[in-house]
């Protein structure tokens, strides 16, 4: 690795240079004003329904849980009106009955209680993990948090063209990695498109042509993805 090239790949300790940061900062959120995801739960003020979304959202996709957070946010305000409900809404519709228990026992926590806005409060709470806790800060508490998930790994590991695996997440290299791209006052709109981006664009079988990254792609740049056949992308905005 190298420090000469200013697009080049990340040292050894994560570092890569501010011109390739701000590059790729540029071009994602360039990118993501014409094609973030529009779902209820980015745009809510109220912190217990954006929470209640991020819970849902682990491991289930977005149209899954929309039609029951629909519901759930529609009859509840706080935790307190959803434990007051002896049969209340929650994850029985997705399938996953062991999370509808972890989400009373968030709510019992919460009852009563002001909304955790620290990191360190929010890993407190029954069910919530790094990237909840993340994803708490960036989109709706207006604190900056570098977003690490699975599909964000992949695609920072393809860009930069080093090899991931299933603990790339807990390395402190590419977690300082992550910090230093994710953007000062921006983070919000960059971890959205970052997050849209590698789940629609950067997937498993990747649509080069249309990452807005492929002129810097190690990756793509070495031909390692051909073209498939079908380009297609998903519905990009959900209408509410």
């Amino acid at each position: 690795m190298t420090k000469s090239n200013p697009f080049g790949p990340p040292d050894v300790d994560g570092h890569i240079a501010p011109k390739s940061a701000a590059h790729i900062q540029r071009k994602l959120l360039k990118w993501g004003r014409a094609n973030t995801f529009s779902y209820p739960w980015r745009e809510t003020k109220n912190p217990w329904h954006a929470l209640t979304a991020e819970v849902m959202l682990q491991r289930t996709r977005a149209a899954q849980v929309l039609p029951i957070y629909l519901d759930l946010t529609t009859r509840y305000g706080n935790p307190e009106g959803w434990l007051a409900d002896p049969h209340p809404l929650a994850f029985t519709g997705l399938g996953l009955p062991i999370r509808h228990e972890q989400y009373r026992a968030l709510n019992q926590k919460l009852a009563g209680q002001r909304f955790p806005v620290t990191r360190d409060a929010l890993l407190s709470l029954p069910g919530v993990g790094d990237y909840i806790a993340s994803a708490m800060l960036s989109f709706h508490l207006g604190q900056r948090a570098p977003i690490v998930d699975a599909n964000t790994v992949r695609l920072y590991g393809r860009l930069f063209g080093f090899q991931t695996h299933a603990e790339t997440r807990r390395k402190t290299w590419f977690r300082r990695l992550a910090e230093q791209l994710t953007p000062i006052t921006a983070h919000r709109a960059y971890n959205y498109a970052l997050l849209d981006l590698s789940r629609t664009i950067c997937t498993r079988h990747p649509l080069c042509a249309r990452c807005p990254l492929r002129s810097r792609c190690v990756s793509a740049q070495a031909g390692m993805y051909p073209r498939p056949h079908n380009e297609l992308i998903p519905e990009r905005v959900l209408q509410m």
